[in-house]
């Protein structure tokens, strides 16, 4: 893995343990600041710096940073379903009945057919500009994909995170804005007019008004976390929001990484509740089949140092026997 790259987050943000967990029967979830009570079982004893948990076909799938692979779980077991040297994958997303991973250390976007095999690898937008640690993905509205462009993890950096679009028939690619401090999770808004964007290094949320084309109008501040939430203990400049969903309640979750805990925010910027989980820096949420009843997040313990070792966990219903 090319440790040189400036846009390798080895070099920025670690490699670091990680951990799924699936919380169930959200209703019966930890209310705000308690302690988690949920039992947990172990999925996977060696995951390492799982992210961008997806459930698709009756599998949890999930990226490992640290080795540049994809695993999933089956509900008994656990596997290795993809690998690719220096990729440092990111995050999934089904697209057009394949499988788009974003290989964040490889400022790749590589396209999987249904038996994971790699049917083509994306590295510059339509205008050959190259992509700079692609990170994380959104469905838009009609057929095609928003991806973040983070740029570099740094707080003295220049700022130079992107979104760009990926139209339905897969072959037009567009840079749709710029000038974002590290963009990271995206998610379309309950009214699928406008896409929201984790701006991290900000600490903030952004909104764009989605156009035609999947084109983005100005920005707006859609939130600051520092509103939503009192700080937790020992944040500093690098706490910010990293995954961000639109949950089937109609509610937002954004997993604030350096914080150990999930955002769940309604359509008026209200904190509903928060989900404190044992990894402190949460990258991603992604959400059961039975919708906002189960809801996996992704973590890690420590993202900057090794060794990286880590787990997978499911959290259980209260009410399970």
């Amino acid at each position: 893995m090319p440790t040189s790259n400036t846009n390798n987050r080895w070099t920025r943000r670690g490699a670091a343990t990680g951990a799924v967990i699936c919380l169930a029967s959200l209703t019966l979830s930890i209310a705000m600041g308690a302690a988690p009570s949920a039992p947990l079982t172990t999925i996977d004893a060696d995951a390492h710096y799982p992210e961008g948990p997806l459930w698709r076909d009756g599998k949890l799938f999930y990226v490992e940073y640290a080795p540049s692979t994809i695993k999933y779980w089956d509900g008994r077991h656990t596997a290795v379903y993809w690998h690719a040297d220096g990729c440092g994958p990111s995050a999934l997303i089904p697209f057009n009945g394949h499988l788009l991973v974003a290989c964040y250390d490889a400022n790749s976007l590589v396209e999987l057919d249904a038996g994971g095999k790699t049917v083509r690898t994306i590295r510059a937008d339509s205008s050959g500009k190259p992509f700079a640690g692609p990170n994380d993905f959104a469905a838009d509205a009609h057929g095609g994909i928003y991806f973040s462009a983070s740029g570099i993890y740094d707080i003295k950096a220049p700022i130079s995170g992107a979104v760009l679009h990926i139209a339905a028939d897969g072959n037009s690619i567009t840079e749709v804005a710029n000038t974002i401090h590290y963009s990271n999770g995206l998610t379309l808004t309950k009214d699928r007019q406008h896409l929201l964007v984790a701006e991290m290094l900000a600490g903030r949320v952004l909104m764009f008004p989605i156009g035609a084309d999947g084109k983005l109008g100005p920005r707006t501040v859609w939130a600051r976390l520092q509103d939503l939430a009192p700080p937790t203990p020992n944040e500093d400049a690098y706490n910010g929001p990293d995954g961000l969903k639109l949950g089937p309640d109609g509610h937002y979750y954004i997993a604030q990484n350096g914080s150990g805990r999930v955002l769940i925010v309604d359509e008026d910027r209200k904190l509903v509740r928060t989900i404190d989980v044992p990894t402190p820096y949460v990258t991603n949420i992604a959400f059961g089949p039975s919708g906002s009843s189960t809801v996996y997040i992704s973590g890690a313990f420590d993202q900057w140092k090794p060794p990286f070792p880590g787990a997978v966990y499911r959290w259980a219903p209260l009410t399970a026997p």
